[in-house]
């Protein structure tokens, strides 16, 4: 028997001896705690004060136990709350703070993807000598030099440390024709023989880059809010290898140019994701100044620094 039939049964127990009680030695006895007589009352005073009140009971010990288990994972599992990397104060969906998971279980999840991944790609993966394959490595190398010259330029800012340590940066091709490329924790990115054959350099290092954005900001291991749109995340990552590819030495302006076109190339393709942003947004996204302004003097102060290198060394 359930304890809410139990409670119910002993209500009524109670009455009926309250009401026996009242006609003994042949007179009546009002009781001092006089049972409900309608149906409202019996219904709200009597049933639900008990369930009210395990209600509440149960409530307590539930908040109690989540945050005894919130204590337990930010004080012995390393759950951390971060800030999304490479901040700019004028673009909505930057600076976001969120739940991440601690780089032990982050560790974890990249070695079973990739176990997966390996699985699912065995006898399709291009070998490392490969054209493809060394031009992609070419490529993904001179993203990672970006990134370490942003980590060197800002040493204090949120770009270092946690968003930098900790990856085993590598890039294997996949012998498909459809132009694809996708990551996993911890810093391998998979991208297919159909998108080196379609991309030119800039267009290839665009692809890269994006990937190498949601691995430095750890996408893959953050809790998901029920509220926060996928796409949202998609734009972080697009901002951030735009940031990247700029810093590689490669003109930003051709990541715009790339959404355009591939509006024309695939002008349904888009429609039919709800996973990622149209290609019409991304594009806009990219394009705007004060966006566009901050990856420009990235990619100027990049090749600068690369003539006065080239002189120093032409020097020495």
């Amino acid at each position: 028997m359930s304890w809410y039939r139990r409670a119910k049964l002993g209500i009524t127990s109670f009455h009926n001896l309250t009401n026996s009680t009242a006609q003994l030695y042949g007179k009546t006895i009002v009781p001092t705690c006089k049972p409900p007589t309608t149906s409202f009352q019996r219904y709200y005073l009597s049933d639900y004060s008990i369930v009210g009140s395990v209600i509440v009971v149960a409530s307590g010990i539930m908040v109690a136990s989540g945050i005894g288990t919130l204590y337990a994972m930010f004080c012995y599992r390393g759950l951390r709350i971060v800030n999304v990397p490479f901040t700019n104060w004028k673009l909505p969906f930057t600076n976001r703070k969120r739940l991440v998971l601690p780089t032990t279980m982050h560790k974890r999840i990249g070695d079973d993807a990739l176990e997966g991944c390996m699985i699912e790609y065995k006898g399709k993966l291009l070998d490392e000598k490969n054209p493809h394959s060394v031009r992609a490595k070419l490529i993904l190398k001179n993203i990672i030099q970006g990134l370490e010259r942003q980590v060197k330029c800002n040493p204090n800012s949120n770009v270092s440390g946690y968003y930098y340590d900790g990856f085993n940066w590598n890039i294997l091709v996949v012998n498909n024709c459809i132009a694809h490329a996708h990551c996993i924790p911890g810093g391998t990115i998979f991208i297919s023989v159909g998108a080196l054959q379609a991309f030119t350099d800039g267009e290839v290092a665009a692809c890269i880059a994006h990937e190498v954005g949601h691995i430095v900001a750890r996408h893959t291991v953050e809790f998901q809010h029920p509220n926060l749109n996928r796409c949202k995340r998609e734009f972080e990552a697009d901002y951030i290898g735009l940031l990247l590819m700029a810093s590689a030495g490669y003109n930003p302006q051709i990541v715009v140019e790339f959404w355009k076109n591939m509006i024309l190339r695939y002008p349904d393709f888009s429609k039919e994701d709800h996973e990622h942003p149209s290609y019409e947004e991304r594009a806009n996204s990219l394009a705007q100044a004060h966006v566009m302004e901050q990856a420009l003097t990235i990619y100027k102060e990049s090749w600068s620094e690369y003539f006065v290198n080239l002189v120093f060394k032409r020097k020495a």
